[in-house]
């Protein structure tokens, strides 16, 4: 089966700029392997983040429904995992999801409320897997009272929460080294992408 990814930032990330780890991602995945890749973005800072939030998913949701019938990967770091639990929240008819990687997540952690254990279930979901930055300050800092208020949350710093038992053979946490010294981003920096990549990649590699 073809298979495609679909890599979706978080906040300050400025479209088009050629240091983003999502294009950067798509470049790496054409080049190493078989599978087709798209970025999908959108600019908002930390405040501005609590509105649009719907707008993104639907962005996620337009890009992905030109892959039906493919195996589709979803890659969503930070707020991006945000914007995937929202596309499969507010757009049922989105296709089947092969692997969902979420990376610091700054999503709600318990898998009851943010869907996923329905949608896991049902097998509209193959994979789940949760990456945990152990040096993850910003997420530390979306953990305040002030940061809940905005919608933030924090699957990306303990890990997710309430997994039901009959998927949780299917779903992964990430947290030994390198993980355990990386910070919000730094699985993306020069020194570490390619590893990432390989990681969040393993599947077709």
């Amino acid at each position: 089966m073809r298979q495609a990814f679909h890599l979706v930032n978080g906040i300050l990330n400025f479209p088009g700029c050629s240091n983003n780890w999502n294009g950067r991602g798509v470049t790496w995945l054409h080049v190493s392997t078989e599978a087709k890749a798209e970025k999908v973005e959108y600019f908002c800072g930390p405040i501005d983040r609590a509105f649009g939030q719907k707008e993104r998913a639907l962005k996620l949701n337009r890009t992905l429904n030109f892959y039906r019938g493919w195996e589709n990967h979803i890659v969503g770091h930070s707020n991006g995992a945000a914007v995937a639990l929202a596309m499969m929240r507010d757009y049922r008819k989105w296709p089947d999801i092969e692997h969902l990687h979420l990376v610091c997540g700054a999503c709600e952690a318990d898998f009851e409320k943010n869907g996923l254990n329905v949608w896991m279930r049902e097998g509209r979901i193959g994979y789940v897997t949760v990456y945990v930055g152990g040096k993850d300050l910003a997420l530390r800092l979306a953990h305040s009272w002030a940061a809940r208020l905005l919608g933030y949350g924090v699957m990306g710093l303990h890990g997710p929460l309430n997994v039901a038992p009959d998927v949780e053979a299917r779903v992964g946490i990430v947290t030994e080294s390198p993980w355990a010294d990386y910070g919000h981003s730094t699985c993306w920096d020069d020194w570490n992408f390619d590893t990432t990549m390989r990681t969040l990649a393993k599947d077709i590699l």
